[in-house]
């Protein structure tokens, strides 16, 4: 918790925004999540306790993807769509309120530790197809909002996004600090075996398990939108079958959770259409994506960019995602 976010502070601004008699008690940071700071409380609000919570970006110096407030007008778009997400209570990137950017929302009871969700699942039968669904048509809802809507801020791709997945994958191999042969195998695979370009629309670009809130009632809030960008709709239903998401719980292809049939069920239903085809290739592409990814974060702690354990531990498992990789296109 930075030194400025007190509940005092937190109490002043949310009366001023709200026009209400505010008072702010029981500030408990979240310590899940290695680049934001997460803090829960409640406040009394004209005599009515809710629960919120504070959303900040750590001061690290490090360019961070989006703004506080870039993020904030997602959510509030996707809401407006009838996507599961935490409702925004107010935004600033006055440093003068909080010491930083922020945005509040109200806070969503549920777990979203990977392998707690996957043991909620596994204690209610049925829960994990219910969720894959309420995700599939949630994803519908986001990839069906207009791109005109999409903050200033984010860039509008050129050209398809199958192209634009090549080429950044052969600029990022080739500044990798180590070689990985097994990716550059997979990019070849991806060059031979290039699917028709889809038409590019807003994604979240992170929904996974670890990224969702999740109660006995199923999907609470898609969470994290930091990384939110226009782009391919099975490059964001595709990051979901990721092994890494799963908690060892393999034989489930969604999440550790559900199967593909229950999010394409749920996709379809949220008036999304379905191709296995271009959703195999997007997989092999964003398994090459976060070996990358993987080894980036090991070069940021390495280098001193951004020291953190987590960022340590995501280099050594790079062997994992080239594996991974290998085996989405064996005999394809």
């Amino acid at each position: 918790m930075t030194g400025s976010l007190t509940a005092e502070r937190l109490g002043t601004y949310l009366a001023a925004e709200l026009g209400a008699e505010v008072s702010v008690a029981d500030l408990a940071p979240v310590t899940a999540g290695a680049r934001r700071i997460n803090v829960l409380f409640d406040a009394t609000i004209n005599g009515t306790v809710e629960s919120f919570c504070v959303t900040q970006q750590p001061n690290t110096g490090e360019a961070f993807e989006r703004s506080m407030l870039s993020e904030a007008q997602w959510l509030r778009n996707a809401a407006a769509a009838s996507v599961r997400v935490a409702e925004i209570i107010a935004a600033s990137e006055d440093e003068s309120i909080l010491g930083g950017p922020f945005f509040i929302s109200r806070q969503i009871n549920g777990a979203t530790i990977p392998k707690k969700v996957i043991e909620l699942c596994e204690a209610h039968p049925g829960l994990g197809s219910n969720l894959a669904r309420q995700i599939g048509e949630s994803m519908a809802r986001l990839h069906d909002t207009p791109v005109d809507d999409v903050p200033d801020d984010v860039e509008r791709p050129t050209g398809n996004t199958v192209e634009a997945a090549i080429e950044w994958s052969e600029t990022e191999l080739a500044d990798l600090l180590q070689r990985s042969p097994a990716l550059e195998l997979t990019l070849r695979w991806m060059i031979r075996n290039q699917p028709t370009p889809g038409a590019a629309v807003p994604i979240h670009g992170d929904v996974r398990n670890g990224n969702i809130i999740v109660n006995e009632s199923g999907l609470g809030a898609i969470v994290d939108w930091e990384t939110a960008h226009i782009g391919d709709r099975f490059e964001d239903l595709a990051w979901l079958a990721q092994r890494m998401w799963r908690a060892r719980n393999d034989q489930l292809e969604i999440g550790g959770f559900a199967n593909r049939s229950d999010l394409r069920a749920g996709y379809e239903a949220g008036g999304g259409e379905w191709d296995d085809d271009r959703f195999h290739w997007w997989k092999v592409f964003r398994t090459l994506w976060w070996g990358v990814g993987m080894a980036r974060q090991g070069r940021q702690h390495l280098d001193g960019t951004f020291r953190n354990i987590i960022m340590a531990a995501s280099g050594r498992r790079v062997a994992e995602l080239e594996w991974d990789a290998l085996c989405l296109i064996e005999g394809r």
